[in-house]
């Protein structure tokens, strides 16, 4: 199967341009596959079937209060599910959000996937993403799958090693606005916090060396002192707009010069906000990288999709936009320059 992923900095777009891609009759759309797996999700090393299919299986502390219909009500759809027997706000994290997506009926489809995925072999993670990929595409016959994760343009060039023959589509979106949303985000309100902490021991968690979901440290961290923490009070508490902002942009910059480093054929720009202004023009360019066959249909499905609204930082106070517009002013040059 050909592949790519969307990639953003959170809060973006990603799920506009998922559920676009979705319809097409050929796309397997994955929606939250990475960002389910959180810190285990790209760690070095071979691992087996079985024990990767305990990472699909199994939600650690912190994904329990981040991918839940509290905490993340539009991307989980676990909790619609009329006949769902887990729970879900402990369901295991493939079907938080990745297979309500695909089919009717995710429970049998996870059932379907416990049969075969631990049959697969020793390897390492990558490789095992892979064989699920085309056991999906296999299953609902499609021959092109596109992931898209909230976040996951900071972890562009893990997964540009991790798969080799992916293409990469940034979606970016003006950092006054990504910051705000960013702040009444939920799971984006820990991301903050976690970064802010780790920037005052000197560790950039967004640097490709040290990142999130491909450094054993943070996993192993994760799982000491997730018990511990008040992770219900940091999500309920809205971040500092300095903090939120200095958060954003220090991401949006790790992933823009990471996704800069890609082969020109391997990447494409995607700005928010043209596609909402020209949304056949943009969606156009989209299908035309992805290879994507042509279908009257879907495209006409997909244009119908973006609607305009309003920036959200222009409902601030005037004095409170002129701070926003400062605090992001480098990585929005940076943006508009990608």
């Amino acid at each position: 199967m050909k592949g790519a992923f969307l990639v953003s900095a959170s809060r973006s777009g990603s799920t506009m341009m998922s559920t676009i891609l979705r319809e097409h009759p050929d796309v397997l759309s994955l929606s939250e596959l990475m960002t389910t797996q959180g810190s285990r999700a790209l760690l070095p090393g071979a691992i087996s079937g079985e024990t990767f299919w305990q990472q699909l299986a199994t939600p650690t502390t912190l994904m329990r209060h981040l991918a839940n219909p509290d905490s993340a009500p539009r991307e989980f759809l676990y909790h619609t599910v009329s006949d769902g027997r887990f729970d879900p706000y402990r369901c295991p994290p493939i079907l938080a959000v990745t297979l309500p997506h695909l089919f009717d009926h995710p429970d049998a489809a996870f059932d379907r996937l416990a049969q075969t995925v631990p049959q697969f072999p020793t390897q390492p993670r990558p490789d095992h993403y892979r064989a699920l990929i085309e056991t999906l595409g296999a299953q609902m016959q499609r021959r092109y799958w596109v992931e898209r994760s909230g976040g996951t343009l900071l972890a562009t060039a893990a997964l540009a090693k991790a798969f080799p023959q992916a293409k990469f589509a940034v979606i970016l979106r003006d950092a006054r606005d990504v910051t705000l949303s960013m702040q009444n985000y939920k799971p984006a309100r820990f991301l903050v916090w976690f970064w802010k902490r780790a920037r005052r021991l000197g560790i950039d968690v967004f640097d490709p060396g040290t990142q999130i979901g491909s450094a054993r440290w943070i996993a192993l961290i994760e799982r000491i002192t997730a018990p511990l923490l008040p992770i219900q009070r940091i999500l309920n508490t809205p971040p500092a707009i300095e903090d939120t902002a200095a958060c954003c942009s220090a991401l949006m910059t790790s992933g823009i010069r990471q996704f800069q480093n890609l082969p020109e054929a391997r990447r494409l720009v995607v700005h928010y906000e043209n596609v909402v202004a020209q949304p056949h023009a943009e969606l156009a360019r989209l299908a035309t990288f992805l290879d994507l066959p042509k279908n009257d249909a879907w495209f006409a499905f997909g244009v119908g999709i973006p609607r305009a609204f309003p920036p959200r930082h222009l409902s601030l106070p005037t004095d409170q936009q002129d701070r926003l517009s400062a605090l992001t002013a480098d990585v929005r040059k940076l943006s508009a320059s990608t």
